[in-house]
C-alpha cells in the first residue's frame, strides 16, 4: 500500500532525539589548551578520552577514530578479512557499507524478531566457505546472544567483530561491553548516549590490533614516517575528543536516567493493543540507545501511519531500521535472500522520542498521543 502524503502539517515539537552536551562552561578550559598548544588531532585530549574509555568499559585499549564507520573499516583491514562478512540484515547499513569499503565481501543474516540481535541459529545455518568473519550489532544499546555467537565463530575459525556503534553502557553477563570479539567499534556521532559530535572509538584486548589500528587510522605512517600500511585519514580532532572526554564522565547519570525513562514507557503503553517492545533477559543489559516498538498486524493502523499520525501531532517518530539493509538502494538488489524476521522489523518497528534530557510531560504527551493513535 502506497501512503499518501498528510496535508495536515505541524511542527514537531517532541523530536525523536537530541544530544545530550556538558555546560560550554566545563569545556572552555579544554578548549583552551588547544587552542593554545595548536594541536588539533592526535593530542593529548585524544589520549585523555582513549584512557577514560579504557576505564569505563574495562578493557585494554581504546583506538579514538573519526566514525565508528571508519573503525570498522579499519578493524576489517587491520584482521586481513578479504572474503565474506556475516552482518545482520537488521542493523544500520553502515556496518554493511564498512564490509563493502574494505573490500570484502556482504553474506547478510537474519536476526531474532523478539530482541532483534543477530540470530545465532542463523548464524548456524551458514555453510559457506568464503565466510571469513562475522560483525555482530549492538541494536540500539542491545548486545547479541554473546557467548552462543563467539562459540559459533570459535567453530568455525571465524574473525568476530561487534558493531557496537549504540553499544556504549551495554553488558552482557555482569560484563562491560567492549571487550568481546576481536574488537567492538562505537559510534559517538550526535545520535548516540555519548557524543564527541562526530567520532568513534575502536576497544579491544589484543594490543597489537590497537597498535596497528593507530598507523591505519593517519594514513598507515609507520615510526619512520614511511606509509607502512594501507590507512586512512581517520583521526578523531582535539575539540571533538575534549567534548567526548567530558561527556563520559556523565555516562553512568545517563544511564540511570535513561532506565527510569525506559520504565515509564513500558509501564504507560503495556497492554496497547498492536504494540509489541524489544525484549531481553536479566543476562543482558541495554545502553538505551533509542526505544524502538513494534506495530504489530493486530494494531487498528500500520507503522507508517502511525509515524504519519505521531507527526501531525508534532511529535517525531521513525521507521528504524528500514528497509533491511539487503534492500537499500545503494546495492540494486545484489543481496536478496530469506531474512523473514528482518523484513518483518522492517514493516513494523518505530522509535519513539527517547533522550536524556527528555521530561516527564513530555514523555507522558507522546504516551497519550500514541495510545490515541493506536487505538485508530
Amino acid at each position: 500500500m502506497v501512503l499518501q502524503k498528510s496535508s495536515k502539517k505541524s511542527a514537531i515539537r517532541i523530536p525523536l532525539l537530541k544530544p545530550w552536551l556538558v555546560k560550554p562552561e566545563q569545556l572552555i578550559g579544554d578548549l583552551r589548551k588547544v587552542w593554545a598548544s595548536r594541536r588539533l588531532s592526535l593530542g593529548p585530549y585524544t589520549a585523555k578520552l582513549e584512557a577514560r574509555a579504557r576505564e569505563l568499559l574495562e578493557v585494554e585499549e581504546a583506538v579514538a577514530v573519526s566514525s565508528c564507520t571508519s573503525g570498522l573499516i579499519l578493524t576489517l583491514k587491520a584482521l586481513g578479512v578479504r572474503k565474506k562478512v556475516v552482518v545482520p540484515d537488521y542493523t544500520f547499513p553502515a556496518t554493511s557499507h564498512a564490509v563493502l569499503w574494505a573490500g570484502a565481501e556482504v553474506r547478510f543474516c537474519d536476526v531474532e524478531l523478539d530482541d532483534f540481535t543477530l540470530s545465532p541459529e542463523a548464524l548456524e545455518r551458514i555453510k559457506d566457505p568464503e565466510v571469513e568473519a562475522v560483525i555482530a550489532a549492538n541494536i540500539f544499546g542491545l548486545p547479541p546472544r554473546v557467548d552462543e555467537i563467539e562459540e559459533l565463530c570459535r567453530r568455525r575459525s571465524w574473525k568476530l567483530i561487534y558493531d557496537s556503534a549504540q553499544g556504549i553502557g551495554g553488558e552482557y553477563k555482569a560484563r562491560k561491553i567492549g571487550g568481546n570479539g576481536r574488537a567492538e567499534v562505537f559510534s559517538m556521532s550526535p545520535s548516540k548516549l555519548i557524543t564527541s559530535a562526530e567520532g568513534g572509538l575502536v576497544t579491544t584486548n589484543d594490543r597489537g590490533l590497537a597498535r596497528e589500528l593507530r598507523q591505519l587510522r593517519n594514513y598507515g605512517k609507520g615510526p619512520d614516517e614511511n606509509m607502512a600500511g594501507l590507512g586512512l585519514s581517520a583521526r578523531l580532532s582535539e575539540l571533538c575528543a575534549v567534548l567526548a572526554f567530558r561527556n563520559l564522565s556523565y555516562l553512568k547519570a545517563l544511564l540511570r536516567k535513561r532506565g527510569r525513562l525506559q520504565k515509564r514507557y513500558r509501564q504507560a503503553l503495556k497492554g496497547v493493543r498492536g504494540l509489541a517492545f524489544q525484549e531481553w533477559g536479566l543476562e543482558r543489559k541495554s545502553g538505551l540507545n533509542y526505544f524502538v516498538v513494534r506495530v504489530t498486524e493486530e494494531a487498528a493502523r500500520t507503522r507508517d501511519e502511525v509515524v504519519a499520525k505521531m507527526a501531525e501531532a508534532g511529535i517525531e517518530c521513525k521507521r528504524y531500521f528500514y528497509p533491511p539493509a539487503h534492500r537499500v538502494a545503494a546495492y540494486g538488489g545484489r543481496f536478496e535472500g530469506d531474512f523473514p524476521n528482518a523484513e518483518q522489523l522492517g514493516r513494523e518497528a518505530m522509535a519513539i522520542p527517547f533522550y536524556s534530557a527528555m521530561t516527564d510531560r513530555e514523555q507522558d504527551e507522546v504516551v497519550e498521543q500514541l495510545q490515541k493513535v493506536m487505538a485508530g
